[in-house]
């Protein structure tokens, strides 16, 4: 507990007018914050799981009108999220898009079962439902970007109702445009939060089409650029 108390996802919350970078496949849009706002979300019940089960679909936590509780409901935001999972030893896993695993380690795809489950998880001793949550489940989301969870029981009793909880920060933003403001941020010589949308083999999620419209192609070339040049 002592080493997840000293990474607190607290601490990882944006203020307003700093910077945040997101890596989609095209490449970087780095956006500013202008302002936040806290909000929760506990319990979200995903129900029994029997021994050495898993759920039967992939759940993208919404409630009976098909309303994303972890997106925005409009392209002018950016949600920050952090989860933790009861009962301790339930197994969370998530997807982008909702197909595309995040934490594969091997070349084969990671899965959710006891058989081929031990990659790519966070449980509850990891990440505890009372918090404070680990660093390892920080999530960004955005109008059409949003991600979907499932759990597996590695254990030999059944799960009688496995529970998630999210802590969320609401940030409003303007998009950063200047080419020479990017490079800065980008190759480090300004204070810049940089996170990639789903995973990075082989490759980030796609930017959302109403994003295209804002962010000029050339722009997302450019990004590309500058990050190669680093190396």
């Amino acid at each position: 507990m002592e080493a997840i108390l000293q990474t607190s996802h607290k601490d990882r919350w944006l203020e307003a007018g700093w910077n945040l970078a997101l890596q989609f496949s095209e490449g970087w849009v780095v956006f500013r914050i202008k302002g936040r706002e806290f909000s929760n979300m506990k319990p979200f019940s995903l129900g029994a799981v029997a021994a050495g089960a898993n759920l039967a679909q992939w759940t993208q936590i919404q409630d009976a009108a098909a309303r994303f509780f972890l997106m925005p409901q409009s392209p002018g935001f950016i949600y920050h999220h952090f989860w933790g999972i009861t009962p301790p030893k339930a197994r969370g896993y998530i997807q982008y898009e909702p197909t595309q695993d995040v934490g594969n380690l091997l070349s084969l795809t990671r899965g959710i079962t006891l058989a081929n489950g031990n990659i790519g998880y966070v449980n509850g001793d990891m990440s505890p439902y009372e918090g404070p949550y680990s660093p390892e489940t920080e999530i960004f989301t955005m109008y059409q970007k949003y991600p979907a969870f499932n759990v597996l029981n590695p254990v030999t009793d059944a799960m009688a109702n496995v529970k998630m909880a999210f802590e969320t920060m609401k940030y409003s933003y303007t998009i950063v445009k200047s080419e020479p403001t990017i490079k800065s941020l980008l190759v480090g010589n300004q204070k810049v939060r940089k996170y990639t949308m789903g995973r990075v083999d082989p490759d980030a999620i796609k930017i959302p089409q109403w994003l295209t419209e804002l962010v000029p192609k050339s722009l997302l070339e450019y990004t590309n650029t500058v990050m190669e040049a680093i190396a």
